[in-house]
């Protein structure tokens, strides 16, 4: 059973049908970040500056989605410095669902905790954020991402292609900077939103 679409072309509120019965209209495609952004439900996390004083592993960056909403994670970015005696590389290692370890437990609060990055909006996540220092630690999490990166400065943005954080998981980032390493500088930022 059909229904009858009347033409109404060119005034503004109704779709124009042609003499070969096609509904002709146009349409605006965006990804859902960027409608995200102009609702107000898209935010960055950053860690702000970490020193590394070793080339031992280190629990650095923490996020654990408490609201109602799935947070979704578009990109990553590793910020890597200047190494003082540290030759080789650099090992990044993304967490699924990490819940211990003192990262968690000494909860120190990111430098850019949610920043809502539409400048307009009030709106705020409702997530625990944390950054680490050296030697702190996850003590569980499954790893799903593991990235090798030149220990020379560098800034690395990774697509993650939409991470799902519900309600009550958590992703989290351990780094193992380069061999022998006595000091680095390392930040670590994550760009989300939620639907």
């Amino acid at each position: 059973m059909g229904f009858e679409i009347t033409d109404g072309g060119g005034k503004g509120y109704s779709a124009e049908v042609d003499s070969e019965n096609r509904l002709r209209t146009f349409s605006i495609a965006e990804p859902e970040v960027f409608n995200a952004s102009s609702l107000g439900n898209s935010y960055n996390f950053n860690t702000g500056v970490i020193n590394l004083t070793s080339a031992s592993k280190s629990a650095v960056f923490y996020i654990k989605n408490n609201g109602d909403s799935d947070l979704i994670i578009t990109k990553l970015f590793y910020i890597i410095g200047n190494s003082t005696a540290g030759t080789g590389d650099v090992l990044v290692t993304v967490l699924r669902n990490p819940t211990t370890g003192t990262i968690i437990s000494n909860a120190v609060a990111m430098e850019m905790d949610g920043v809502n990055r539409n400048f307009g909006s009030s709106k705020n996540l409702t997530t625990d954020s944390y950054k680490g220092a050296e030697a702190s630690t996850f003590t569980n999490g499954d790893k799903i991402i593991e990235s090798i990166i030149d220990q020379s400065p560098t800034r690395v943005s990774v697509e993650v292609g939409g991470l799902v954080i519900p309600r009550g998981t958590s992703i989290g980032i351990d780094i193992t900077p380069a061999t022998s390493n006595s000091s680095l500088d390392v930040e670590f930022a994550a760009s989300v939103y939620i639907r």
